[in-house]
């Protein structure tokens, strides 16, 4: 009886599954369980609940709030179209988009945005880069440039709106980018590949042997700029190495909307509400246990899984290899989580139309 009382408070979408009884000890967060911070919540969160192992994280106050952005972000766009599909009939219950499509190896490339609020960023590109991939049946296999739309797309007249850089965007705005200027090729700031790659170094990372990368000194949004910057020589000019995309959309709120437009054109971007045990996240199945909320956050849904008997979803993350398991993230699956279901998006590259 008290799971079904508990249960009920959640936000169900109307296709939620029923849950693992596992999940009948996570409580509603009380009061003093969202103010807990450092080790005495990391340790309240592995008490309070066994879906999940927390470590209590080495980043800053500082270093997490340049990470978030604005809850404004994180929001309903209720009146944009969404893509009505018809829904899949027979759905698996795991789906790995790396197996569905194994050309496209960078569907499991993972990013680090540093000490920037370039997470929209990250992963726009990284959807534009899976799906012309995908598109191109593995033809087009190449990272796209995050640093050319965080550092050009920029200011109040821009199609960025009042989105800023580092300080955080809307995804859809940084697809409408790639729909209208185009997105040159552009990797991480370890390998420099392509003709932008991202330009701010990762930083505070903890590595197996122990040892730590030098500290963050706070970021600020790149200068634009039109040329190649990679400091090895890409054989492609800037204005002719732009790859554009053909649409974006909504993907329905209901869990089967979001799993069927994986399956037909790949991963989706969604939108969720971070809340301050997020930051301890190591292993397992991510559920709010403990901490107030911070702000927004975006993430790359590429499939879903059961792990003893309970649902999630497969993220790709922004935060490095070292955050997470190796850089990924699973969330509990079919409630709305953090919001993780309301606010799926997802685009069509144009593979007609090159510079």
């Amino acid at each position: 009886m008290l799971l079904i009382i508990f249960l009920s408070l959640l936000p169900f979408s109307p296709s939620a599954p029923s849950l693992h009884p596992s999940v009948s000890y996570r409580p509603e967060v009380s009061e003093n369980a969202r103010k807990l911070s450092g080790v005495d919540l990391t340790t309240f969160v592995n008490k309070q609940q066994k879906l999940w192992r927390a470590e209590t994280s080495r980043m800053t106050f500082q270093e997490k709030m340049a990470r978030v952005k604005d809850i404004k972000f994180v929001r309903s766009h209720e009146d944009q179209e969404t893509e009505t599909s018809e829904v899949l009939i027979n759905i698996p219950a795991s789906f790995d988009s790396r197996q569905q499509w194994p050309a496209c190896t960078q569907i499991g490339a993972v990013r680090d945005q540093s000490d920037c609020g370039s997470a929209a960023h990250l992963v726009a590109v990284e959807i534009a880069s899976d799906r012309t991939c995908i598109s191109s049946n593995g033809t087009f296999n190449w990272p796209l440039s995050a640093q050319d739309p965080l550092s050009c797309c920029v200011g109040l007249m821009s199609i960025c709106g009042d989105g800023w850089g580092c300080d955080g965007s809307w995804p859809k705005d940084i697809l409408k980018w790639w729909q209208t200027h185009g997105l040159c090729t552009g990797g991480n700031y370890d390998d420099q590949f392509g003709c932008k790659p991202y330009s701010i170094y990762p930083c505070d990372k903890k590595y197996p042997n122990g040892t730590t990368s030098v500290p963050c000194p706070g970021y600020h949004t790149p200068t634009c700029e039109d040329h190649c910057t990679s400091n090895i020589t890409w054989p492609i000019a800037y204005k002719q190495d732009k790859h554009f995309g053909k649409a974006h959309y909504n993907v329905g709120k209901k869990m089967t909307d979001i799993q069927t437009e994986i399956m037909i054109n790949g991963p989706v971007i969604a939108s969720f509400i971070i809340y301050e045990d997020f930051w301890d996240y190591k292993s397992g199945i991510y559920v709010h246990t403990a901490g107030d909320q911070e702000g927004g956050m975006d993430t790359k849904i590429i499939g879903w899984g059961v792990d003893n008997g309970v649902p999630y979803w497969l993220c790709v993350h922004q935060w490095g290899t070292d955050f997470g398991e190796n850089g990924f993230v699973r969330i509990l699956r079919g409630v709305n989580e953090v919001n993780i279901e309301h606010q799926v998006l997802a685009a069509l590259p144009d593979l007609d139309k090159h510079n």
